[in-house]
């Protein structure tokens, strides 16, 4: 039994070894289609071009990576990296939902409830709320240890979701059971009178985080043109439910990014409360449809900017990993941790007969 153990050991830090770690990107994580889009009324207008954020397109694919600075948050034309401070704001890269409009995108293939899925999470939403500084200070592109935020808010736009298997039947995250099957979108009392179903939202927490944080990155020595950020972030990761608004208020931007690891944020949703028709074949529900709504009486205008398919071992296209012992899709020390955890678990009767 020993010589076994010891095999285990050696083949999971073979596949440490072999198995390269970061998202790579796949268009087909994300939404591929605009089934519908409404503009609605009150749109924001660009301030270069005064042109509407009305493309649609611009919901698709993979969350806004980099931006450019506006010459107020950021010195104007500088490529920076979005940041859970710094959100995406061009014209190119977000699409707006005015008053009275909706959104419905499609993915190329159905989205599962799949029993790996990271914290239960199936679905996550991108949109450009950020963390406020104070009210009124501004990310200058420096260095991140030192932008320290206040006990401000993170700012909120929220768009109602929905989803649907046909794009007929729809399911609503909202509290107010008359409103979550099957809605009437066009009653003027959408979504119901208790509002959202907690945190479940558009535009609203987390934040995206464009790039990882890597404080080794470069020894900028006071330069606030050098490195801190390093690879992409994974947006088919859901962000630690732990992670909580509060815990991005009097911090500074390296801790908040520290918080989000290779996360990318985002709003995360979980379809397993919805009564949905299960696959014949997998027996687990899923969707390929994702739709938001503003209500007339908002008050807001919220953006999109990317909607994933949450990444785990045996979904759509990915099988399991050996020695992906907590299946996330990748080998790490993690796993090893795990393995070090469960370490002779459930053998002390195996000890006992030898």
């Amino acid at each position: 039994m020993k010589k076994r153990r010891f095999f285990v050991v050696v083949l999971l830090f073979a596949a440490v070894g072999s198995v390269a770690s970061g998202y790579v990107y796949d268009p087909n994580d994300f939404a591929v289609e605009v089934a519908a889009y409404v503009p609605g009324t009150g749109l924001p207008k660009d301030n270069y071009t005064n042109q509407p954020f009305d493309n649609p397109f611009n919901a698709l694919g993979r969350p806004t990576v980099d931006t450019f600075g506006d010459g107020t948050a950021a010195p104007g034309g500088q490529v920076v990296p979005v940041l859970p401070v710094y959100p995406p704001w061009r014209l190119t890269e977000v699409v707006s939902i005015g008053f009275g409009g909706h959104l419905i995108l499609k993915f190329g293939h159905p989205v599962s409830d799949d029993i790996n899925n990271p914290y239960g999470k199936d679905l996550i939403v991108f949109g450009n709320s950020f963390q406020q500084i104070n009210g009124e200070e501004y990310w200058l592109a420096g260095d991140p240890r030192q932008m320290i935020t206040r006990n401000k808010g993170c700012t909120r736009e929220p768009a109602v979701i929905s989803v649907s298997q046909d794009g007929q039947s729809w399911f609503t995250f909202t509290m107010d059971p008359e409103y979550r099957e099957n809605p009437d979108f066009s009653d003027p009392n959408f979504p119901g009178q208790y509002g959202f179903l907690g945190d479940f939202y558009a535009d609203g927490f987390a934040p995206t985080l464009g790039r990882i944080y890597d404080p080794n990155s470069a020894d900028c020595a006071g330069d606030p043109n050098c490195g801190y950020w390093g690879e992409l972030t994974d947006p088919t990761r859901p962000l630690d439910p732990a992670v909580l608004e509060t815990d991005l208020r009097n911090t500074s931007l390296a801790e908040i990014c520290l918080l989000y690891g290779d996360s990318a944020g985002g709003t995360a949703l979980d379809i397993a409360q919805f009564d949905l028709p299960a696959d014949p074949q997998t027996g687990r529900k899923w969707i390929q449809y994702i739709r938001f709504d503003n209500p007339r009486t908002s008050g807001a205008t919220p953006e999109i900017d990317a909607v994933a398919d949450v990444a785990c071992c045996g979904d759509w296209k990915r099988p399991c990993i050996p020695g992906d012992i907590n299946r996330d899709n990748r080998v790490d020390l993690a796993d090893l941790t795990e393995l070090s955890r469960q370490w002779l678990v459930g053998t002390e009767h195996e000890a006992a007969t030898e």
